[in-house]
């Protein structure tokens, strides 16, 4: 997950770069005619928090593969920076049935892909049928791709049905998707880089984990372990902005990455650390700050029979001082999280249940609960930083202090983000206790939160509430606005009461650009469109 992100592991894409193979394309190198503007040429260096696993979107929602990708590929439709709200993209409109369980998509004419291949009804039909194919493997991922949590497919369980009904070719420029059962936010949920449509040509070759080829105003030009590097595409369709190239490197450390912006080594970094925001301040650094669009929380896995007693869940709830974690290590901005929904939704629960910080309340819960001294393995990850959780070593010691004080015994198990720890914490065979995660939205809709980590049979927590799941699926299906807002604050109070996980904290993250920069395209997801950025004259 993280958002909680997964990922398909650093074996397919970095696995090779770190061998120090560097991987070319040819996606942008067409020739223009004389008639033709002069292509941009500026470069840009972009210092992420980590590398990305695969630039394959529909197998990894990371920020960092969706921002790269989300350049390269593009989908049917587009979110709206400042709203969310779809807008046409690849396609130029759509027609909802009467029945909302199919929309209708008239294709843009004259679009190829970075590889000459033409966009039309088969190349959509083959990125649905490749992403249907994924959700129903066996690999570690598949339970998590967008396509699996958005359609609900892939799984078993017949309390979560897939509203998937196919993808029909009408004509040439006409596609039809159609569901078994509506899903109101579906046009929303399109809009992520997960849905970005890749040259059928690539899906034949299954070469997008290493080389994506899309449509978008970039193309890839190469990668090594360190650095991803795109070149802009000399006949996209609609604006190419300023840019002829943008280099996206990975800088785990967030001192690193404010030294390099000082430095001059690159033009701009997510993730500024908490000490790095006065410095920046005082030097007349640019600084912008995205709202809290994500949740960092603590899963408990209800797979061991111990944390199936719901008074253990809530001794550990009581235990954490999530108002001091929020204010010691996460940005200024950042709210103390009681549910799994963000504020912007306006669907707060009336009657939340989380514990709060309560060291007495939560040794009385021990003395009443089974719990009897047993080692609980608590995962956590190390040499990261992501939007929901800035500094996962020092939030996963102060937790660690405090429930060691009330009387939990820990087993500390520290993993390297980078060395699968989100595929290690959704594992089913997985008998970890606790683990340290968060959720990331990528598309306006509460059902972006409450569907992935809610919504279906959860690895990561081991729930397996069919009462639970039919009750999210069906807020997702609503389409009354009202109703459909005091569903979710019903779920945001019921989630209180049964306490799968403990939310901590929605956190602001924020950007730091240097002064060529004029206007950066932030987004609250991350998915920033560098063909939208725009640099200062000269």
């Amino acid at each position: 997950m993280s958002t909680s992100e997964f990922q398909f592991g650093r074996r397919g894409f970095l696995a090779a770069a770190g061998l120090g193979v560097v991987l070319t394309g040819c996606g942008a190198t067409t020739p223009r005619s004389q008639d033709s503007p002069a292509l941009p040429d500026a470069s840009f260096v972009f210092a992420q928090a980590a590398s990305p696993a695969t630039l394959d979107p529909s197998i990894s929602n990371s920020v960092e593969t969706s921002r790269i990708a989300a350049q390269v590929l593009e989908g049917l439709v587009r979110a709206d920076p400042s709203t969310g709200e779809p807008l046409p993209g690849l396609a130029e409109s759509w027609e909802l049935d009467a029945d909302n369980r199919s929309v209708t998509f008239t294709l843009r004419r004259g679009i190829s892909f970075h590889d000459g291949a033409a966009l039309n009804a088969e190349a959509v039909r083959a990125n649905f049928d490749k992403w249907r194919e994924q959700a129903e493997s066996d690999e570690p991922w598949a339970p998590r791709t967008s396509f699996a949590t958005v359609f609900r497919h892939g799984n078993t369980d017949p309390s979560t049905p897939s509203s998937y009904g196919g993808c029909e070719v009408v004509d040439e420029r006409t596609v039809k998707i159609v569901l078994r059962h509506p899903y109101h936010p579906l046009l929303h949920a399109l809009t992520q880089p997960s849905f970005g449509l890749a040259s059928p040509d690539s899906i034949a070759a299954d070469t997008s984990r290493s080389h994506p080829v899309g449509t978008g105003p970039f193309g890839f030009d190469s990668a090594d372990a360190t650095a991803v590097r795109l070149s802009v595409n000399p006949d996209y369709w609609a604006d190419l902005g300023h840019l002829g190239s943008v280099e996206f490197r990975s800088v785990p450390d967030s001192k690193v990455r404010y030294a390099a912006l000082v430095s001059g080594q690159v033009d701009a970094y997510d993730q500024v650390g908490l000490d790095d925001f006065a410095p920046l301040a005082r030097s007349g650094t640019q600084v912008l700050f995205r709202d809290p669009y994500s949740v960092s929380y603590v899963g408990i896995n209800q797979r061991l029979p111990l944390l199936q007693d719901v008074t253990i869940r809530r001794a550990i709830a009581a235990a954490i001082d999530r108002g001091a974690i929020a204010r010691e290590l996460f940005p200024n901005g950042t709210n103390v999280a009681n549910q799994f929904i963000p504020a912007r939704f306006n669907v707060d629960g009336d009657d939340l249940q989380v514990p709060g910080f309560n060291p007495q309340r939560a040794r009385d819960l021990l003395a009443d609960s089974d719990y009897d001294g047993e080692r609980l393995s608590f995962y956590y990850p190390r040499n990261t930083s992501r939007l929901y959780l800035q500094k996962p070593e020092q939030v996963f010691a102060m937790m660690s202090e405090q429930l060691t004080r009330v009387g939990f015994n820990l087993d500390p198990v520290a993993l390297e983000w980078d060395d699968d720890y989100v595929q290690k914490v959704t594992d089913p065979e997985s008998r970890h206790a606790l683990s340290l995660m968060g959720w990331s939205g990528g598309f306006r809709d509460p059902d972006n939160f409450l569907g992935p980590l809610m919504g279906s049979p959860n690895a990561e927590f081991g729930i397996r509430n069919t009462g639970l799941f039919t009750a999210v699926n069906r807020a997702a299906a609503m389409s009354d606005d009202a109703a459909r807002a005091n569903t979710y604050r019903a779920l945001n109070n019921r989630i209180s009461r049964m306490l799968p996980a403990i939310p901590l904290a929605h956190s602001v993250s924020a950007v730091a650009v240097n002064s060529r920069v004029e206007t950066f395209p932030l987004t609250s997801t991350g998915h920033e469109l560098f063909n939208d950025l725009t640099l200062r004259s000269g």
